[in-house]
């Protein structure tokens, strides 16, 4: 007989406990073909991801994203993130932002900022935020402008 030592005993004993929990936790008639309900939530993406055609081709790339089946964006700060090639969309309003996102048939519930951007310029952000976005109410914006003033 193989004698096992008190943390190989531990070890297996959790290793049974744990099988039995997954276990316990199926169905029991593995032919049932049960489908999920579909999560209905708008899909969307960053920016990031499409940067190097974005900066080139604003409306064509988020037309050509929307066509896949997205229907979120979220924003960069154009001033926030030159360095990183954002540049070009700064000769952009947000009002002409939100036009172009919207003729593409997306939208745009948020957008994200570096801390040092919003602790510099906070106005500024906030400005860009209430015209790029309808989702956010007033109240949000106070709440935001408080809470990054606190940090």
């Amino acid at each position: 007989m193989n004698k096992l030592s008190r943390r190989q005993f531990l070890g297996k004993s959790a290793l049974g406990l744990g099988s039995a929990v997954i276990v316990s936790k199926m169905p029991f008639d593995l032919s049932t073909n049960v489908i999920p309900e579909p999560v209905k939530m708008p899909v969307g993406f960053q920016v990031w991801t499409v940067k190097d055609q974005l900066v080139k081709d604003f409306p064509g790339t988020l037309k050509m994203v929307a066509d896949q089946g997205y229907q979120n964006v979220e924003m960069c700060s154009p001033p926030g993130y030159v360095d990183s090639g954002f540049g070009p969309l700064m000769k952009l309003s947000a009002k002409e932002m939100k036009k172009i996102i919207n003729d593409a048939g997306l939208s745009c519930p948020s957008c994200h900022y570096g801390m040092d951007e919003l602790r510099q310029h906070l106005d500024e952000r906030i400005e860009f935020v209430k015209n790029i976005f309808v989702e956010m109410q007033p109240d949000t914006f106070k709440e935001s402008a408080e809470f990054i003033q606190k940090i």
